[in-house]
């Protein structure tokens, strides 16, 4: 599928990528470590209800797609937070195949709470 490249002034939403790392922690839990934090510019856009009934029947949620410039090595590691917002990154491509922009599909998590995460 081609999408339309976001014009000027599209790239309105300041976003931070940052890669999640999980390590044991001393309670026998699990304790977050963020690091790659790297703030981008990016267009937020809501799927269609298409989309998100089929990725949702699939245990595989879709909420957002989410557009930025061209970047290499983003994982399923990652997680975008814009505001207070948490995003999971699903998956990401190379938009039209041309090496200028990058499309995340992602899932909403919810609001951050003080500890950096969605759990208390």
């Amino acid at each position: 599928m081609a999408y339309r490249e976001p014009g000027a002034g599209e790239l309105n939403k300041h976003i931070t990528l940052r890669r999640r790392n999980d390590a044991p922690s001393a309670d026998m839990g699990v304790e977050s470590l963020f690091s790659e934090l790297n703030p981008r510019w990016a267009k937020i856009e809501p799927v269609g209800s298409a989309v998100y009934t089929d990725s949702a029947q699939t245990d595989n949620k879709i909420t957002h797609r989410i557009f930025l410039r061209f970047r290499t090595g983003i994982t399923t590691a990652y997680e975008v937070v814009h505001q207070q917002t948490l995003y999971r990154v699903k998956r990401g491509f190379d938009m039209n195949g041309r090496g200028r922009f990058v499309v995340l599909e992602v899932e909403e998590l919810g609001l951050i709470n003080s500890g950096g995460g969605i759990y208390a």
